[in-house]
């Protein structure tokens, strides 16, 4: 009985050991980023270069947890939570020292900043560094103390984040014609980029921490609905068909919308084809961006021609484009009869793609869960 009583206490004197150890290591990787960030903000080359040169403890640290999880797994043989904290422990410590190398990234990169005299959108990149940190500051209690609603929380201002990010990147992105040094904006990019990768690692981390407790596997599953939206020039034709395809065709967590540069009025030639095919659209009407969600919701924007593509609206910076370049028959002149196959091709053509976009989809959505 003795003998068991001190297995146990050797047990979770080893397990708090390591716990310790991945609170020193993150306390020094936010402090690393926060210098970071300080540089940045005050265009202090010095702290820049302090964080620049502190990276390398860190990596002693996860080479330090590394080991003492292999010698874990070898003393103790554990089972159940014991074992799933060994195995997220060696998640985090990978998180961690990934982040400590974003840190020094953007430090290197706020030597380059400190050279302007103005810094665009300061005070937005101050904010998201500020969402991001809290994220990690959460995630990394939840994994040290348990706390999985702490875990949910962090999880949660990833959305904040990325909107943040979005709007920075639509903007630093798109230089003035006269600008002829684009060395501060690259940099500001890269900045930028890191940050938001902060936000995905402290996300892991959450996950990590929930499957520790619960034992539930969240990593690469989707939270969420994935939406897709079908832009053309008028959503009176080639969105509103594409669409109602859709819908027919995918599983329900996907949904579809459609929109127009310029809403015009419903074909009325393409309403009665689609009746043909058991479709009806009769109650819908064209739509504007104005009256769908905000698009930077959008997981996947397919354009349907070249024109809407240069007439839309920016793309979000997580969103994914795809062209579709159709020809309207709503812009042909006849009767249906007359145009009869032109739908038909329409048809086909959009079945196919939107065929092939829902499988690969599914595809990756699959992936995830077997992971």
């Amino acid at each position: 009985m003795d003998e068991l009583k001190h297995l146990e206490e050797m047990l979770e004197h080893d397990i708090q050991t390591i716990r310790d150890q991945i609170r020193k290591m993150a306390t020094m990787v936010v402090k690393q980023l926060k210098d970071a960030v300080r540089a940045f903000a005050d265009r202090d080359r010095k702290l820049a270069y302090t964080v620049i040169l502190k990276d390398y403890p860190i990596d002693i640290i996860e080479d330090q947890l590394d080991y003492m999880c292999q010698e874990f797994l070898v003393r103790h043989m554990p089972v159940s939570r014991q074992l799933r904290f060994i195995v997220a422990v060696a998640k985090v410590n990978s998180e961690l020292e990934r982040i400590g190398d974003y840190a020094e990234s953007m430090a290197r990169r706020a030597v380059t900043v400190s050279k302007s005299v103005s810094i665009p959108d300061r005070e937005k990149i101050l904010a998201m560094s500020e969402a991001a940190f809290a994220m990690l500051d959460m995630s990394i209690d939840s994994f040290l103390n348990g706390d999985p609603e702490l875990a949910k929380k962090a999880m949660d201002l990833d959305a904040t984040v990325d909107k943040l990010n979005s709007e920075m990147f639509n903007t630093l992105a798109c230089a003035d014609v006269a600008e002829a040094d684009l060395k501060i904006r690259f940099a500001l990019l890269g900045l930028v980029n890191r940050i938001e990768r902060v936000a995905d690692r402290a996300s892991n981390i959450a996950e990590d921490a929930i499957y520790v407790i619960t034992g539930k596997v969240l990593r690469h599953l989707s939270t969420e609905d994935t939406k897709i939206l079908f832009h053309c020039d008028n959503n009176n034709c080639l969105s509103q068909v594409a669409e109602a395809i859709a819908r027919n065709m995918a599983p329900p967590r996907f949904k579809f919308s459609s929109a127009g540069t310029q809403p015009g009025e419903m074909d009325p030639r393409v309403m009665a084809f689609l009746e043909k095919k058991g479709i009806d659209i009769s109650g819908l009407k064209p739509k504007g961006f104005n009256e769908i969600e905000p698009i930077e919701n959008y997981h996947i924007i397919v354009t349907l021609s070249q024109e809407a593509e240069e007439a839309g609206p920016p793309i979000p910076y997580n969103s994914v484009r795809l062209t579709w370049d159709i020809q309207d028959p709503s812009k042909l002149p006849g009767d249906l009869a007359d145009l009869e196959r032109d739908y038909q091709e329409l048809f086909d053509k959009l079945t196919h793609k939107i065929e092939e976009l829902v499988e690969g989809l599914m595809v990756v959505y699959q992936k995830g869960i077997e992971e």
